[in-house]
């Protein structure tokens, strides 16, 4: 046996635990979902629970607050990330100190967040006491749109300190060399940014993007942990819809949303998978 293959057998038997692990965990899972969201009890009905979702007002409803909150909360996340490591790169002295700083919302509990958004923003919360105080009305935040302001800022606020950390890293890896002859041309501050810095960091934004992508998934915990099993219709997201199926045993249709959530994500990764590829190629 060649001293080649016996590196591949070697590499093979290592990946072999995590490769049953996928299979066992996801693969197999995923093909089970899949197969069942073509039934009805032991009737096989095609692609009917799926075009009967997209008619029923719950689901489009929970799919439409899922994608106002993902245009909305990813991008705001990524462009207050990016401006405070801009500000964070131009002092480096206490950009060390900032940076643990924004790191504290990611270790904090989800249970002691709620505690305080439920005492400042309930109906007879710290807020709605203190304008009744002044002799104005008071705001229903857990059932109104503002509700889905709150889940929004709980997002970037909880997760701006780690992208904050992942762009100031990508940033220090710009040589100096470029921004200086920048200067040197004449080039404003507008211009370094946006042609010499966000090009040399477009691999760590990609990595960003995919991160806030994924956290953006992870809301649910807080959307569940402030306003329950069923939450107002402005909060309402497809995973409070996969759940509340799931205690309902409505399997067909609970399965039928789960492929239908997991080929949103896939497509849109795949989006800018190729997008970061043809850039890759460009260059």
């Amino acid at each position: 046996m060649t001293r080649k293959k016996r590196e591949y057998i070697s590499a093979a038997l290592f990946l072999l635990p995590s490769l049953a692990g996928i299979l066992v965990f996801y693969i197999i899972p995923y093909i089970i979902c899949f197969v069942q969201s073509l039934f009805v009890g032991d009737t096989f009905v095609g692609l009917n629970n799926y075009i009967s979702l997209f008619s029923n007002y719950t689901f489009t409803l929970a799919l439409r607050n899922t994608a106002i909150f993902t245009v909305t909360a990813i991008p705001l996340l990524m462009v207050i990330s990016f401006l405070i490591s801009l500000f964070l790169n131009s002092f480096k002295r206490l950009s060390a100190f900032f940076r643990s700083a924004f790191l504290i919302p990611v270790v904090i509990p989800v249970a002691s967040l709620i505690v305080v958004w439920q005492v400042m923003f309930e109906d007879y919360g710290a807020i709605n006491g203190f304008l009744n105080s002044l002799g104005l009305p008071a705001i229903e935040f857990f059932d109104s749109w503002f509700s889905m302001l709150m889940i929004i800022f709980i997002y970037v606020w909880k997760h701006c300190g780690f992208c904050v950390i992942l762009f100031t890293a990508g940033l220090a890896n710009i040589p100096n060399a470029y921004i200086e002859s920048a200067r040197l041309d004449g080039a404003s501050s507008l211009k370094i940014v946006t042609r010499i810095k966000i090009p040399n960091i477009a691999p760590t934004i990609f990595f960003v993007f995919l991160m806030a992508m994924i956290y953006s998934f992870k809301i649910y915990r807080e959307v569940f942990a402030l306003f329950g099993d069923y939450p107002n219709e402005h909060v309402y997201f497809l995973q409070n819809f996969v759940n509340n199926n799931y205690y309902n045993l409505n399997y067909p249709r609970l399965s039928a949303a789960s492929i239908i959530l997991s080929v949103f994500i896939v497509a849109v990764l795949l989006v800018f998978f190729m997008l970061e590829r043809k850039r890759n190629y460009l260059e």
